[in-house]
């Protein structure tokens, strides 16, 4: 039996904001902006680009993207800011504070998935953050004509990686994102991280 969406969306805003989430909005599937420049950031400009199962051009394209988007009609876009459980900035430790962050930020919305599906929304399907950290090294390096992840229940693309435009779909939602000009992460704003549930 499906749970009233009220009470469903009110349990998956407080496990975001325990989870250290600073936003968790509703927004429709048809304001989620899908672009084919995303893909070609990726393969122009990220070194993970054809090393992980997560990422293109194994993750889905944007207008596979768009297909999918429309086959929803509530959309969840969660917004973290900073590195999670860390005092100072920057932080000692760049690599391993985003490492740590990314899979807190993956555990957490992939419980959320679950939780909507076990709620009755059997369509529910979430977005990852950042590139897939759950194995040291994608089972692509060793076989690359592998497509069976070691995690394939818990894995999934970014809002980047699946061709969402992420900085025109903040902005219809009302909200912004800060760039950082460097790597340098001096404090919190300077690092957002967006990830999104959608549910049916």
């Amino acid at each position: 039996m499906k749970a009233p969406i009220e009470t469903v969306e009110r349990e998956l805003r407080e496990m975001a904001l325990k989870s250290g989430a600073c936003v968790f909005i509703k927004v429709a599937p048809s304001r989620i902006i899908t672009a084919q420049w995303v893909r070609l950031k990726c393969q122009y400009g990220c070194k993970n680009y054809g090393t992980r199962l997560t990422c293109p051009p194994y993750s889905p394209t944007p207008d596979e993207t768009r297909r999918v988007l429309d086959e929803y009609s509530v959309a969840y876009l969660v917004k973290y800011e900073g590195f999670l459980g860390i005092d100072g900035y920057p932080p000692q430790n760049l690599k391993a504070s985003m490492h740590d962050l990314s899979l807190r930020i993956c555990d957490t919305v992939a419980s959320m998935e679950r939780h909507a599906f076990l709620s009755g929304y059997h369509k529910a399907f979430s977005y990852g953050a950042h590139k897939c950290v759950r194995c040291q090294d994608c089972v692509l390096k060793a076989n690359p004509s592998s497509r069976t992840c070691n995690f394939a229940k818990l894995a999934r693309p970014s809002l980047e990686a699946a061709g969402i435009d992420v900085f025109r779909t903040v902005e219809l939602a009302g909200l912004s994102i800060e760039i950082s000009p460097t790597k340098a992460v001096n404090c919190p704003e300077l690092l957002t991280t967006f990830t999104l549930l959608l549910l049916e």
